[in-house]
C-alpha cells in the first residue's frame, strides 16, 4: 500500500510517501552461514526441524515514509507492539488532517 500525501503549509510543500510493507515469512535450505550470508541483515532466522538444514525466516512488518522506516518512533508514538495495515491508515489520516508526528517535523 502506497498513500501519497502532500500539504501546504505557508508555501512549503510537504510531500510523504508512506509505505505498509506486511510482515513476511519462507523456508529456506542451507547451511547456516550460507543462510547468514544470504538473510542475516533483513531477516530473523531460526532453525526450523531437528537439524535438517532447514530454516524458517521471518521479517516484521514496517511502515516506510519517502522509502525510511519509521517502525519504532510510530510504535512508541500510538503506544501500540504491533504495525499494522489500520495503524498506515491511521498515520496517513492523521497526517492528512494536520496532525503530523513530532518524529516527521
Amino acid at each position: 500500500m502506497i498513500i501519497r500525501t502532500i500539504l501546504r503549509r505557508d508555501d512549503v510543500i510537504m510531500k510523504y510517501i508512506i509505505n505498509f510493507l506486511e510482515s513476511e515469512s519462507i523456508v529456506e535450505q542451507g547451511k547456516e552461514y550460507e543462510i547468514y550470508e544470504k538473510y542475516g541483515k533483513e531477516w530473523k532466522i531460526r532453525k526450523l526441524g531437528g537439524g535438517n538444514g532447514n530454516w524458517l525466516l521471518t521479517k516484521k512488518s514496517d511502515i516506510l515514509i519517502n522509502n525510511k522506516s519509521f517502525r519504532k518512533e510510530i510504535l512508541e508514538y500510538y503506544g501500540r507492539k504491533k504495525i499494522t495495515k489500520g495503524l498506515a491508515n491511521k498515520l496517513h489520516d492523521d497526517i492528512e488532517s494536520g496532525n503530523i508526528p513530532s518524529f516527521l517535523k
